[in-house]
């Protein structure tokens, strides 16, 4: 069994910053309860949970040492789904996770900087493509449909262009 330990960095650390950003899976369309909140993974998304599990397990490096959710449940099945039995700290809750745009996403990076990096959130579009492009100036097409992976070398302090894209993963079109 491997061990991650993560080493914890301040903003002012000179080498590269690695934030995964990930996209939480596709979701049905509404909910019971009418709110956006409250809806869950389709099938086809939590099928794609367990392709990003399979990816996880056979990745050979430093796995997140923060992980940081939105209070959605679609965020927190894909934690849960995607997550299941890896050796990883708990997930945390982040409200501000919910509706963040790039500036958002930005300064919460930044206060979470001397947490165990890797820092990993798991939130919404169009907050997390937005801020790949704003990092590193550009996305593969189609972009951060849901269940889609961004790994992230970034030199802080953060700025436009200041990441580059290490790992770009997403589901296949038949999830």
């Amino acid at each position: 069994k491997r061990c991650v330990v993560p080493v914890p960095l301040p903003s002012s650390y000179n080498g590269f910053m690695e934030i995964w950003l990930l996209r939480h899976a596709q979701a049905e369309f509404a909910s019971s309860s009418g709110r956006d909140e409250d809806r869950r993974l389709s099938a086809a998304g939590r099928a794609t949970c367990h392709e990003l599990q399979s990816w996880f397990r056979n990745y050979r490096q430093a796995l997140p040492g923060t992980l940081l959710v939105s209070p959605a449940r679609r965020t927190l099945e894909t934690a849960e789904t995607a997550l299941d039995r890896l050796d990883l700290p708990a997930v945390r809750r982040e409200p501000r996770l919910w509706n963040a745009g790039t500036g958002d996403l930005i300064r919460l990076i930044d206060g979470y900087s001397t947490e165990p990096l890797p820092l990993m959130l798991i939130a919404h579009n169009p907050g997390l493509e937005d801020l790949v492009i704003w990092l590193c100036g550009g996305i593969p097409v189609p972009g951060m449909k849901p269940g889609t992976l961004a790994v992230i070398d970034a030199d802080p302090p953060l700025r436009p262009g200041c990441g580059r894209i290490r790992h770009f993963v997403q589901p296949r079109e038949a999830t």
